[in-house]
This record gives structure tokens, C-alpha cells and sequence, in this order.
């Protein structure tokens, strides 16, 4: 059956399936929901857990040997699969119609992809989990009602925001909630309290560590040696290379429409006004807006794409020597 996010903790209530597929791209909801089962689980006596990363590689044989397996005390079991693609190959495809057909008694299985495309609904091993099991996809917010969701989040946490920090937060992180959530939780570290838009620029200054946005910023004003350093930092911190891609794909998108603009005459302050450029970024955006026009900043949005299809694997190539060759195509003239 298909399950949706909102009404997953209501359906838990009524019944705990054998199974559970969440699908989607947007991480912190998939997190919430494998938290609600994971913790409804537990309040029907699931005291074990045991998680399955797939990559290449994978034995498929593994997940059903271990759902065969009695432990000693024959305590009930939470099994998690997580994929990063939705084509599992021939051996996962039945292995998981396999498991499908049996439901292990005394097993719970939570299974985590990437967003199921039209291909993937159509394999028998789908039908069958769909048949059984709960399918639950996770779909992006919309940007209409991001604002509505960042401060029904503040207010959650005891904070109670102005409308202009609220709406700080939804430019900076643009849908991405996890990041959302992140910036919430560093307002909320100092207690319940009035929130306006210093706060929220106070919070950024005060985050040592570089991060996407910093290096934004840098490739925009031109500093090679800043780039390259920001880059190396979040590489040591453990940062995703498609954050990474993503907030520099989103500022190369905003800056193709900047351009196109500008290119037609219109004033730099209404173009500002129209994409909300903070005064204090003003000078920023501008450098970008001068160091390109719209044809070049096209050319680095195809960089871009050739980019993510190497970090998804479909080409070859160095993730990050490439970030860094991107990093530089936007900062050099």
C-alpha cells in the first residue's frame, strides 16, 4: 500500500507492517520516518537492529540469511536496507521478491532509496513489497510552503521568529531541509527567545567551520587560493560532494537569470530586489555579475551537469579535483 509522510505516525498507531520502503531525496524527512517506525518498533518489542548498506558488491544472500537466523533469546529483529539506487540487478530483485513472499516472523525490514522512478514500480519485486508492505515516498516541499514549515520548526523549538528571519533561512538553504533544520538548531542552542534577521546573520558569522555558502561567496568575489582552501576544509569535514554541487549549481542558476536581466537593461537594484540579494551580498553578486555574462554562466551550468554525473558514478572522473576545476571556472575571469 502507499503510505504518505503526513500520515505515517497516525498509521503506526493502528498497525506495525512487515515492511517498509521509503523512497525519495529529501534526506531529513526519510530520517523522520524511519525514527517514527524505528520507534514504534521498539514499543512492540523490537529490541535488536541490524543495517545493511548496498553497493556494489552486496550479498544479497546476507539480509536473508540473517532474517532466517533465530538469536538466542528469539528476540523480534529491525532489518535495514539502504540503497543508493533503485535498480537493484537481477540477484536483489528476487532476493527481495524472496523476502517478500516469506515474512520472516519476528522481522521488521526498512528499506531506504533514492526517489523510485517508473521503471523500478514496475518490477515484480516492487509489486510484491507494495503488496505487502507500506510504500512511503518522500516529496520536497514546495518553495510556496517552506516559510509556513521553517517556523511552525522555530516555534517547535520555543522560538518565535520575525517574518524577514524566517524568510533568511528559506534563501539559504532553498528547500534543502536538513540544512533547514541545522540552522534552526544552532538558534536554538542559546534558549527560547525573539528571533530576527541578526540573529540569523549572527549564527552564520559565528560558524567557524567553512562551509557551502563560504565557498559561494568566494568563487563569486574571485579568490582563487580562498576557494581552493574551502574546498580542502570541507573535504576534512566530512562534507558531501553534492551539497557541495548544489549550492554552486544553484548560485550559476540564479546567476544565469541575474544576467539575462542585467543584459536587457534592467537596474541592478530592481534585479537585487526581485531575487532577494541581501545589501550586505549586494557587492558579492555583483562581482559574479561582472566577472561573467549569461552565455558564460551557461557554459558553467553544463560544467555543472557534467559534474554530478560524475559523482553519481555515471562518468568517470575525481569528485573533488572537479569541484575544484568548477571552483575555479566561476571564480576566474
Amino acid at each position: 500500500m502507499r503510505l504518505r509522510f503526513d500520515l505515517v505516525k497516525n498509521d503506526l498507531k493502528k498497525e506495525l507492517r512487515p515492511l517498509y520502503l521509503i523512497s525519495g531525496d529529501e534526506p531529513l524527512q526519510i530520517m523522520e520516518a524511519e525514527d517514527l517506525i524505528r520507534s514504534a518498533a521498539r514499543a512492540s518489542g523490537f529490541s535488536q537492529r541490524e543495517v545493511f548498506h548496498v553497493e556494489r558488491g552486496f550479498d544479497w544472500n546476507s539480509l536473508l540469511q540473517s532474517a532466517n537466523s533465530m538469536s538466542l533469546f528469539a528476540e523480534k529483529k529491525i532489518l535495514e536496507l539502504r540503497l543508493n539506487t533503485t535498480k537493484l540487478g537481477d540477484a536483489g530483485g528476487k532476493a527481495m521478491f524472496q523476502y517478500c513472499e516469506m515474512l520472516p516472523e519476528d522481522n521488521l525490514l526498512i528499506v531506504s532509496m533514492p526517489k523510485i522512478d517508473a521503471a523500478t514500480q514496475k518490477t515484480k519485486w516492487f509489486k510484491q513489497f507494495d503488496k505487502v508492505g507500506a510504500v512511503l515516498q518522500v516529496w520536497p516541499i514546495e518553495i510556496e510552503r517552506l516559510p509556513h514549515w521553517v517556523k511552525q520548526q522555530m516555534i517547535n523549538r520555543q522560538l518565535m521568529p520575525t517574518a524577514e528571519a524566517v524568510r533568511l533561512i528559506c534563501d539559504k538553504v532553498e528547500g534543502n531541509l536538513l540544512a533547514a533544520s541545522q540552522e534552526i538548531e544552532k538558534l536554538a542552542l542559546e534558549g527560547p527567545r525573539q528571533i530576527d534577521v541578526d540573529d540569523v546573520l549572527e549564527t552564520v558569522a559565528d560558524d567557524a567551520k567553512y562551509d557551502v555558502f563560504k565557498l559561494v561567496d568566494a568563487v563569486l568575489l574571485g579568490k582563487l587560493s580562498r576557494t581552493a582552501k574551502i574546498l580542502r576544509g570541507l573535504r576534512a569535514s566530512g562534507e558531501e560532494p553534492v551539497v557541495i554541487l548544489w549550492a554552486l549549481t544553484r548560485e550559476i542558476r540564479s546567476m544565469i537569470s541575474m544576467a539575462q536581466e542585467k543584459s536587457q537593461g534592467t537596474p541592478i537594484g530592481q534585479i537585487f530586489k526581485k531575487y532577494r540579494v541581501w545589501d550586505k551580498r549586494a557587492p558579492i553578486v555583483q562581482s559574479g555579475l561582472n566577472r561573467h555574462s549569461e552565455s558564460k554562466w551557461l557554459f558553467l551550468l553544463q560544467h555543472a551537469i557534467q559534474v554530478d554525473k560524475i559523482i553519481k558514478g555515471a562518468e568517470r572522473g575525481n569528485t573533488w579535483d572537479e569541484l575544484l576545476d568548477l571552483g575555479f571556472a566561476m571564480a576566474s575571469k
